[in-house]
């Protein structure tokens, strides 16, 4: 049986996880001030990134599907968007706790908090907005509008917490890092492998999206009803 690309890629995340569980929660030291509690950095930020990544590649695909016209970007920046949407639900849950646990309340309507749900809504709005239309290349057009628009919330939300007082930890300055090399080298481990399985969902989503793209052409093309992508 060949093996394929997708589950050595599947493999090689499931091995780089176990290596930044490992290093994340028994190498890593506990941090001076929160003790072992600032290891939910070690889900939160990984998390953040990879919902910051989803939806930078969602915004790049959107572009070159107007400049090309070529399906397959409509569909990446349609199941990226999706993905981004998962992790950034899981991002301002765990935010959530931690910011219990830290300050005493889940939602403080601190900056970083807001704009990351701000954000979370403008790309539910863009997955609403393609359900709702029943046009193939119409709401491929469409969508691709809003989500350059919508977009601008990701700058919004990793900025914020520079440009407004916030309750947002700071783990970097440009001149300074405020962990330990152990905690730096453990969170950079959590985001490699967060990435290797953003990587590994997003070839598995867009691959089940363009069989189902190919069956609604057909559907389109001998006459029946379009249909919306899911």
């Amino acid at each position: 049986m060949m093996i394929s690309t997708r589950d050595i890629l599947l493999c090689i995340a499931a091995a780089v996880s176990v290596g930044a569980s490992y290093a994340a929660y028994l190498w890593a030291p506990p941090e001076a001030t929160m003790g072992d509690l600032y290891r939910i950095l070690y889900v939160h930020a990984p998390v953040a990134w990879v919902c910051y990544l989803a939806f930078f590649i969602s915004f790049l695909a959107s572009i070159t599907y107007l400049a090309k016209r070529r399906r397959g970007y409509d569909g990446v920046a349609e199941v990226s968007a999706v993905l981004g949407l998962v992790y950034g639900a899981i991002a301002l849950i765990s935010g959530s706790i931690w910011a219990k646990a830290a300050w005493g309340s889940y939602w403080n309507w601190d900056p970083r908090e807001t704009t990351t749900l701000i954000l979370w809504i403008a790309y539910m709005g863009y997955i609403s907005l393609k359900l709702s239309i029943g046009s193939i290349e119409k709401r491929a057009i469409i969508g691709a509008v809003y989500n350059i628009l919508a977009f601008a919330t990701i700058p919004l939300s990793y900025l914020s917490i520079m440009l407004l007082p916030s309750l947002h930890p700071q783990i970097a300055t440009p001149t300074e890092i405020f962990m330990t090399p152990t905690m730096t080298a453990s969170l950079f481990l959590c985001l490699i492998a967060a990435s290797l399985f953003f990587v590994y969902l997003l070839i598995t989503t867009f691959t089940v999206w363009s069989l189902e793209d190919r069956v609604n052409v057909l559907i389109h093309e001998k006459g029946g009803v379009e249909k919306g992508n899911v």
